[in-house]
């Protein structure tokens, strides 16, 4: 007799006695079945013959009666008491309460198809459309608003309209690398969509308000970011990898050690450490990271040599990581 049938012969004559102890030494079996085991029992198992279901059925009404027992005595199962009698209250007592709380839950997350962020009904472009065609672009968009709007309630007024144009910036580029993928065979497409919607929710959901207003950290923005170390004697170093993607700016890799103070003050060198007439200046802004670039170049340059053609490395940060 294998361990499920040893408990409905239990059932059979806990049913006889009308309800089961729920202390004591009953005749119940020791040992409940794992919950997976008890799952392929009751729900799994094809075509039972009326035997087994009469005993299932008996199987219940014990339950309901145990319900009703326990409750009237109110004599809780502690861990000592026999496993199958906790086993049985549980499921007849405990679980529909934890049903009822867990269960509301489960159609937002699982049952219920997620609306983005927008009215689908106004669509507009092929990001759009593609984000309101498939529920899990749909929930991406709406985590990426509900980071988003998480967020500005945590920053200052300063930081917050910065973010309001970095979250402009990003959904400009969404819409136009999405646009571009419009005609391209999906074998011969760079941009996931589903990942640069997760990607920027992650971002979102990864900055925090600085407690300090120094500047070590990392700090990113749609743009890219800037890394901020301390180097001893009184100076930190400075890295920035930074592009402009709604204007295809070029990339922008600056770096060196500057002293510390108020804003930080980087001059930029070529190959030879000469000065190429720009300066960059790192100062803080209420919660977020300000870059400037100031000066000019020899020939009348107007993107710095530590970056491609029209890039320029300005730009307001979001503290992502403090060191």
């Amino acid at each position: 007799m294998d361990r499920y049938e040893r408990v409905l012969d239990r059932v059979d004559k806990a049913h006889g006695m009308g309800a089961v102890p729920v202390s004591g030494s009953a005749s119940i079996a020791e040992t409940p079945p794992a919950r997976n085991a008890t799952i392929r029992g009751a729900g799994e198992r094809a075509k039972p013959n009326g035997r087994r279901k009469a005993r299932r059925s008996a199987f219940r009404e014990a339950a309901a009666g145990l319900r009703t027992y326990a409750i009237a005595v109110k004599i809780p199962i502690g861990a000592g008491a026999d496993l199958m009698k906790s086993w049985i209250f549980t499921i007849r007592v405990v679980f529909p309460t934890l049903t009822l709380a867990i269960l509301p839950a489960l159609p937002g997350h699982a049952l219920a198809q997620s609306k983005p962020s927008f009215d689908c009904a106004k669509a507009a472009n092929v990001a759009e459309k593609e984000i309101c065609a498939d529920p899990v672009l749909a929930q991406a968009d709406a985590d990426v608003a509900k980071n988003y709007a998480a967020l500005l309630r945590t920053l200052d007024p300063r930081a917050g309209k910065a973010l309001r144009d970095d979250q402009s910036d990003f959904i400009a580029y969404r819409d136009q690398i999405a646009g571009f993928n419009e005609n391209t065979p999906k074998d011969q497409q760079t941009f996931d969509l589903g990942e640069f919607l997760r990607d920027r929710a992650t971002l979102l959901a990864g900055i925090r308000k600085p407690a300090d207003t120094g500047f070590t950290g990392t700090w990113s923005s749609v743009r890219g970011t800037v890394e901020i170390k301390a180097a001893g004697a009184g100076k930190l170093e400075v890295s920035e990898d930074v592009a402009n993607p709604v204007s295809g700016g070029g990339e922008c890799d600056v770096g060196g050690t500057v002293k510390a103070g108020k804003s930080l003050q980087l001059v930029d060198t070529d190959d030879n450490d000469k000065p190429t007439g720009f300066v960059f200046t790192f100062r803080r802004s209420g919660d977020a990271l300000v870059v400037e670039q100031n000066g000019a170049g020899k020939d009348g340059a107007s993107e710095p040599p530590s970056c491609g053609a029209n890039g320029h490395a300005d730009g307001t940060f979001f503290l992502s990581e403090k060191q």
